[in-house]
């Protein structure tokens, strides 16, 4: 994964469209239902930035929703595919998360950390990736990654 800036994602109709200054610091997939239903897919392929590493390029495209308790899911307004979600971690400290289908070049997306919520799972998967069951553990998998991802960022180190 190379350290470029201005990352390009879209969504499929690209009328809605983001640029990246980082490259995400994870990337997991989630197989909760909710995920399941706005996704409209087995599980979701998400990579997770500083929201300030951001830049929506139509924020009218965008229409937001909140299924679940912390994330703040969008999709574009055109072709109703997820874009980019928010989480508020606390005033000001804001994380985004972009689908990994939404990458113009994939070669920027790291390798996916986890399989969360694997509970839910509507497949058998042998991918290599760790999975996590259960919803106290798959919340404290990826808040350490998140957070583990985080610090070495900021300490310019990779994870």
């Amino acid at each position: 994964m190379s350290e470029t800036s201005d990352i390009s994602c879209q969504c499929e109709c690209g009328q809605t469209q983001l640029s990246l200054a980082k490259p995400p610091m994870i990337r997991f997939h989630c197989h909760c239902t909710i995920c399941q239903s706005f996704y409209n897919k087995a599980y979701s392929d998400v990579t997770v930035m500083w929201a300030s590493n951001v830049t929506l390029n139509k924020v009218d495209k965008v229409e937001y929703s909140r299924p679940g308790l912390l994330l703040k899911r969008g999709a574009c307004s055109e072709c109703q595919q997820p874009i980019l979600a928010y989480m508020t971690l606390f005033p000001g400290v804001r994380l985004a998360f972009v689908p990994g289908n939404r990458y113009d070049d994939q070669g920027v997306l790291p390798k996916a950390s986890a399989h969360i919520f694997f509970h839910r799972s509507q497949h058998t998967l042998d991918d290599g990736v760790a999975q996590y069951k259960g919803f106290i553990k798959s919340e404290l998998v990826i808040s350490w990654l998140i957070l583990k991802s985080a610090v070495l960022q900021l300490m310019g180190k990779k994870a």
